[in-house]
């Protein structure tokens, strides 16, 4: 049961998944494109500097290698076709290095290019003297920001394909442009997309800069989890959770500081009150020796009925002497 929970979830994943393509170099080689543009040799699979992963892209590009009417060193994915009405996100990183030529004219780094033979495409990343830009038909500025080396840049565009088209751009973490309206597509063309490095032909230095991760979805989840904002907090989230209700009479009360053995705890058991003290049965007195030889009574002794025998005796004696009267 279990694995078959574990095999429905497992498929319900891959269903969902909606990534299109990925070119981040981890197989070593150029075969996630479908096509070179330019020198092989200048179009490397290198393992430092490197953004994810194992491998990047570096990019090398001199005055005079034409390839396609331009002066250029790109990869295509021409393959996988834009059409008018489709919406797509795009992610990837690029890295210039200090040495990165500064041209006060167009170099393009990522391009859209568009099914027909001439002309500039209708949605191209450049750089141009100290700015990264972003540009439609080659002349139309849509966005720019400063030109920063040495490190890697991240770039997330969102795109609708269209004559009425529109864009919104994340640039290292932050999106920095809204929904902008741009004509993305030429009516009745397609485009495809190209990732290198392209230049004016009048550009006489060395260009060398690197790509890694580009992945082509059509959510933000599959291009750039790292943007989505985070789950909302459960409803009673606010209430931190007070465990289970106090139990009323705690068992085993504490029984705070030891008292001294000499003296009992007063409060040693708060239910049952303490009886009071039985007092000792008090012992009785021994009784009085009786002696016998004592007026020849037996039970006599010194007690209440003393005066008794004594008045006996005085009548007696009474009587003896007025029997002697008569007598005589």
């Amino acid at each position: 049961m279990v694995r078959t929970l574990l095999a429905l979830l497992l498929l319900s994943s891959a269903a969902g998944a909606s990534v299109i393509w990925r070119g981040d170099y981890e197989t070593g080689d150029l075969s996630q494109w479908d096509r070179i543009d330019g020198l092989t040799s200048m179009l490397t699979v290198v393992q430092s500097p490197v953004h994810q992963g194992t491998y990047a892209l570096r990019v090398e590009l001199h005055q005079g290698q034409v390839s396609s009417s331009g002066t250029r060193n790109e990869l295509e994915l021409g393959n996988i076709p834009f059409v008018e009405g489709d919406e797509r996100w795009y992610a990837w990183s690029t890295f210039f290095p200090t040495t990165f030529p500064s041209n006060n004219t167009w170099q393009v780094f990522t391009q859209w290019h568009h099914s027909g033979c001439c002309g500039s495409p209708p949605l191209e990343f450049d750089i141009e003297g100290e700015e990264i830009q972003v540009n439609h038909n080659g002349d139309q500025l849509v966005w720019k920001t400063p030109l920063v080396r040495g490190v890697w840049h991240d770039f997330v565009i969102h795109v609708k394909w269209s004559v009425n088209g529109w864009i919104e751009l994340w640039y290292d973490g932050q999106k920095v442009l809204d929904q902008t309206s741009v004509p993305t597509i030429y009516a009745g063309e397609y485009n495809y997309m190209k990732q290198g490095l392209y230049w004016n032909a009048s550009i006489t230095s060395v260009g060398v800069l690197y790509h890694d991760r580009t992945i082509i979805g059509t959510t933000m989840a599959d291009v750039a989890p790292e943007l989505l904002p985070p789950p909302p907090p459960p409803a009673d989230a606010g209430a931190p959770d007070s465990g289970p209700p106090p139990v009323a009479d705690g068992g085993t009360p504490d029984a705070g500081p030891v008292a001294d053995s000499g003296t009992p705890d007063p409060v040693a058991d708060a239910g049952t009150p303490t009886p009071d003290p039985v007092p000792p049965t008090p012992t009785p007195a021994p009784a009085p020796v009786v002696n016998n030889s004592t007026l020849g009574f037996p039970g006599g002794g010194c007690s209440h009925t003393g005066t008794g025998s004594f008045v006996a005796f005085a009548a007696i004696g009474v009587l003896l002497v007025a029997l002697r009267r008569r007598r005589n």
